[in-house]
């Protein structure tokens, strides 16, 4: 039985994001005041607590505020701490003297550009946030240190950013549509061949890059956005949002002290988007594969050549992750990859460059295993045109 379709152009309305009161504002800034203290408190606990044993001191700075920001403020007001995803972006770019490079597409996504465009080998890099936070320094300063490593091996790639709308701009399908505008636009106008594409994404961008797969396996919008007969090179998800079902995920509650982020500000974050999903019979195999007919990525091998799913010991989605890739990712792709960071929190790498330029210490065994899986996929189709 063929999947129903939408047809309609996505209503955007930008003066929804960051709508915060100036008695919420005030507030807000009561509660970013007491930022010192909590790190303070985060740096003295250091050495007895499980968490931030095994990290450096910046990692516990940085890991501490991240979580500490994302429990008591809540969405509006994080937009608002936080800015435009094409604020972060120029201001990034403008910090470490690059082009600010920025292509409108139709129904409103944006891509970003990290460094030179280039258009023979490509990643579209679709940013976590649960729908609802903009792109962030450390996650572009990530892809960028990844660009440079393969220059450093003779591999020279363009990185964009998929810039989607944003919760409560505008909800799902919104930034799979986009999503989809922007691979037809680089596949159609860019003229970037699809093997020579690799998708990436994290946390509510690994789940966007899932949607993606899912709507090239069961076209969601009609007519279909991306070309019939499209084939990507690779597809990775780091850390990806797949569900927030504490009953089948016990690392909810067994890594709720560990991670960077708390399981009452997830299953928050979940709540909201799944709020939006306005035909939940259609949407849900789209926004939680696990919840997803068993077969449902059967065929995966015709739309993208590799997989690689990642997640960290230490976080609350590594059950949810784990169950993702051996059931749903596994038993259709004889080319897919599953690699858990042991001690790794959500997003684990990006964290390092929060507080750093580059990977922190030998716990960092995530970072140098993309940087190859990467690489291995361009490398795989240097003779082949």
């Amino acid at each position: 039985m063929a999947t129903p379709t939408y047809s309609d152009k996505p209503i955007l309305d930008e003066s929804k994001y960051a709508a915060v009161s100036w008695r919420q504002a005030l507030w807000m800034k009561a509660k970013v005041n007491l930022l010192p203290l909590v790190v303070l408190n985060e740096i003295l606990l250091s050495p007895f607590v499980s968490r931030s044993k095994d990290k450096p001191m910046k990692r516990v700075m940085g890991d501490g505020s991240f979580r500490y920001l994302t429990d008591v403020l809540p969405g509006p007001e994080l937009q608002l701490l936080m800015g435009s995803s094409a604020s972060v972006y120029s201001n990034w770019a403008t910090t470490h003297h690059l082009p600010i490079l920025i292509d409108e597409l139709e129904d409103g996504g944006k891509l970003f550009w990290i460094g030179p465009k280039r258009t023979e080998k490509m990643l579209l890099y679709c940013h976590g946030g649960a729908f609802i936070f903009p792109v962030q320094d450390c996650t572009i300063s990530f892809w960028r240190y990844i660009q440079l490593e393969l220059e450093k091996r003779g591999i020279y790639v363009g990185v964009a950013i998929m810039s989607y709308s944003l919760i409560p701009v505008s909800d799902f399908p919104t930034p799979l549509r986009q999503t989809c505008q922007a691979l037809n636009h680089l596949l159609t106008v860019e003229k970037v061949k699809p093997s020579n594409l690799q998708l990436v994404g994290d946390s509510a961008g690994g789940n966007l890059v899932s949607q993606v797969l899912s709507t090239m396996l069961h076209p969601l919008f009609s007519p279909p956005i991306i070309p019939t007969g499209t084939k990507l090179g690779g597809a990775y998800m780091m850390s990806p949002w797949i569900s927030s079902s504490p009953k089948i995920s016990p690392s909810f509650s067994e890594c709720d002290h560990s991670d960077v982020v708390s399981a009452k500000s997830l299953l928050t974050w979940e709540a909201t988007v799944l709020g939006g999903a306005s035909n939940p019979n259609i949407d849900i195999p789209y926004l939680e594969p696990l919840r997803a007919p068993d077969d449902w990525f059967q065929g995966l091998p015709d739309v993208v050549d590799r997989v690689f799913v990642s997640t960290g010991s230490a976080e609350c989605f590594r059950d949810v992750d784990r169950a993702f890739f051996h059931d749903k990712i596994k038993p259709w792709h004889e080319n897919s990859e599953f690699f858990e960071q042991i001690g790794g929190v959500h997003d684990d790498p990006f964290f390092d460059f929060q507080v750093a330029n580059g990977p922190l210490g030998e716990r960092q065994t995530l970072t140098p295993k993309i940087l190859e899986w990467v690489s291995n996929g361009f490398e795989s189709k240097s003779f082949s045109g």
